[in-house]
């Protein structure tokens, strides 16, 4: 039996069980699937995980091409009204579960987190309505217009060795928090093996670093900012030349540690038996630990060649591997794999 074939057979095993208790994801588990329909809870399932992302008549003619099999769109949405969404999440954990011999990298998962947006049909009610500026023509460079379109921003967290979801976590647009979510989508995560996750810039946090150093079996490489006003201030310090160093940041959420201290890193994060005194539009970081933290990960920067444009750039990592596990060329790989 093929590899594809094999995680299809567990695929079907899980929706199997789900469909037997499919009471325990309805709304009214007295009346919901209990009578026999054409689009039963097996059905159902099978057909909403088979979707590739055309129209729903379409899809459900590819579903059923027999005629006499087929239901209507209406029919369909019924039925899925009647399912709590946390149905397929249940399947996601319970499919991953499966998967006793995972394909691992030098003893280590690999997983890699992202965001995407995903447009939705325009509901001035949505949740997830919020406001982009776009230009009418593309001659008009400074005539911007406001346009409401409603999207749903996906965190999702990928095991890129063993190709298949770990997990997802969805935000409106507007009020997204990749870091947040990243923090989250870590804490829930339930591996047998230790892991090394890859992240992109927009999730250069302390906050993050920190939670990587205290999370079990959990190793981070993640991209950081170099030039901007955004960077780290030892990082744009760093000479142009390739170096791998330990570094330390003290960080603290007090002024007047900060005041003691000028070279500390302040986190704009309200001391928690005073948060309730601050004002609403008191805009706050993300700081889950103490008043005063030294926050310690390895610094790896790497001179990367594109070819593509023919130039080359430098890049550096924050990450809490060791050394002599992961030496800089290996470094490079991981790079490389993000």
């Amino acid at each position: 039996m093929t590899k594809k074939h094999q995680v299809l057979r567990q695929l079907d095993s899980v929706t199997d069980m789900a469909a037997e208790c499919i009471n325990y994801f309805v709304y009214h588990p007295s009346k919901d699937f209990t009578r026999k329909r054409k689009l039963d809870a097996k059905t159902f399932i099978k057909t909403t995980l088979a979707m590739q992302g055309n129209c729903l008549n379409k899809e459900l003619a590819d579903a059923f091409p027999k005629p006499s099999k087929r239901m209507t769109a209406s029919a369909y949405e019924q039925q899925k009204s009647k399912v709590n969404p946390r149905l397929f999440k249940a399947i996601l954990y319970e499919f991953n579960s499966t998967l006793k011999q995972p394909a691992l990298y030098h003893g280590y998962r690999l997983l890699a987190i992202d965001g995407s947006d995903f447009a939705l049909p325009y509901d001035k009610n949505s949740m997830f309505l919020c406001n982009i500026q776009t230009r009418k023509k593309p001659s008009d460079d400074n005539k911007l217009t406001t346009k409401g379109t409603c999207l749903i921003h996906a965190n999702i967290l990928y095991d890129i060795a063993n190709c298949c979801y770990l997990d997802c976590l969805l935000q409106s647009r507007k009020s997204m928090d990749e870091r947040s979510a990243a923090v989250h989508m870590l804490q829930n995560l339930r591996l047998q093996h230790r892991y090394i996750v890859l992240m992109d810039r927009g999730y250069e946090s302390f906050n993050l670093f920190e939670h990587g150093n205290r999370l079990s079996n959990c190793n981070y490489v993640i991209r950081l900012r170099t030039q901007s006003k955004s960077a780290i201030r030892e990082i744009s310090a760093l000479p142009d030349q390739e170096c791998d160093l330990e570094m330390t940041f003290n960080i603290t959420n007090s002024a007047k540690q900060k005041k003691l201290h000028p070279e500390y890193h302040k986190i704009n994060a309200p001391n928690r038996r005073y948060k309730d005194k601050y004002s609403p539009k008191y805009r706050t970081a993300h700081w889950d630990f103490e008043s005063f933290c030294p926050v310690h990960c390895r610094i790896v920067k790497l001179k990367i060649n594109d070819p593509l444009l023919g130039k080359t750039k430098w890049e550096v990592l924050a990450t809490n591997l060791s050394p002599s596990d992961f030496p800089l060329s290996e470094m490079r790989n991981l790079y490389h794999l993000r």
